[in-house]
């Protein structure tokens, strides 16, 4: 947490000296998966977050911004229903480049920071959560791909493609509920698909 928040100070301080700087409170619908692992179903979730859009040209910004993530999987067989919650601070920094008028490309990196994971399974009768956190690294890394519309009124609308970079699973085992699980040779990775709605001031 002290990581995200000395980013956030770095980058509002360099927002100050800009000339022309823009902040956008965002709210959006996650369509995450993981990889290596068939016959799962993506986890529908939110995104919410700000961005601040640092204007360098005319046509080209950066935008950094902080966003909490909804992001994991769902499965069901035989009348039992599972689903893996992972939620992540993710803090990206796009290159962004207006093609014309309000209409924009937008790419770069992703840091993202775990701060909950569990798996819920319940059936008709009972429903069970298990803390599962010490299965996965604490910080992942993605590539974000995306387009987006900026109104002249202030409104935005953007979608983008989280590309995972890098297998979440720690090495070595796992205590989950009382049970050592080995996880050595296991790997997965996030995507997410985003959905978004904001205004910019």
């Amino acid at each position: 947490m002290k990581k995200i928040i000395l980013l956030t100070l770095c980058l509002v301080s360099f927002a100050a000296q800009a000339q022309q700087v823009h902040f956008t409170p965002k709210l959006g619908v996650n369509i995450a998966s993981m990889t290596n692992a068939e016959g799962t179903d993506s986890r529908i979730g939110l995104n919410a977050g700000v961005s601040g859009e640092i204007s360098l040209t005319p046509d080209f910004a950066v935008e950094p911004g902080v966003f909490y993530s909804m992001q994991g999987i769902t499965a069901s067989e035989s009348g039992v229903d599972m689903t893996w919650k992972n939620d992540y601070i993710n803090v990206p920094v796009l290159a962004k480049y207006y093609l014309y008028e309000g209409l924009n490309l937008f790419a770069g990196p992703q840091v993202g920071f775990l701060i909950n994971s569990e798996m819920d399974v319940k059936d008709s009768d009972v429903s069970a959560s298990v803390d599962t956190k010490e299965m996965f690294k604490a910080i992942d890394f993605a590539l974000v791909l995306g387009v987006g519309y900026q109104t002249a009124m202030g409104l935005n609308f953007s979608a983008n493609y989280n590309l995972g970079l890098m297998n979440v699973i720690e090495n070595g085992s796992a205590n989950i509920a009382g049970v050592d699980i080995d996880l050595e040779g296991e790997e997965t990775k996030h995507n997410v698909i985003q959905v978004s709605v904001g205004w910019r001031f």
